[in-house]
């Protein structure tokens, strides 16, 4: 497995590029650019919910939106199912 391939294997686990520079030892930009096209998925938990947030300063398409992941309150989200 090749560092490019660990490093898209440690995104896809949810690691951050950061972890993936200090990991690897390589840098912070090599890692970005490697392992950036990785999609995570992120998941509804009992203590958190998903929703899309603007990645570029408010766009009004989706294209510039990445899934985001907030803290549950009840009174807004319901009871976790």
């Amino acid at each position: 497995m090749t560092k490019g391939d660990r490093a898209r294997a440690m995104r896809a686990e949810g690691d951050s590029f950061a972890r993936i520079s200090k990991e690897l030892g390589v840098g912070l930009q090599w890692a970005y650019k490697c392992a950036s096209d990785v999609e995570r998925s992120i998941k509804e938990t009992a203590v958190t919910v998903v929703r899309r947030g603007a990645l570029n300063g408010g766009c009004s398409t989706t294209s510039g939106q990445i899934e985001i992941s907030m803290p549950r309150i009840p009174s807004l989200h319901g009871a976790a199912a």
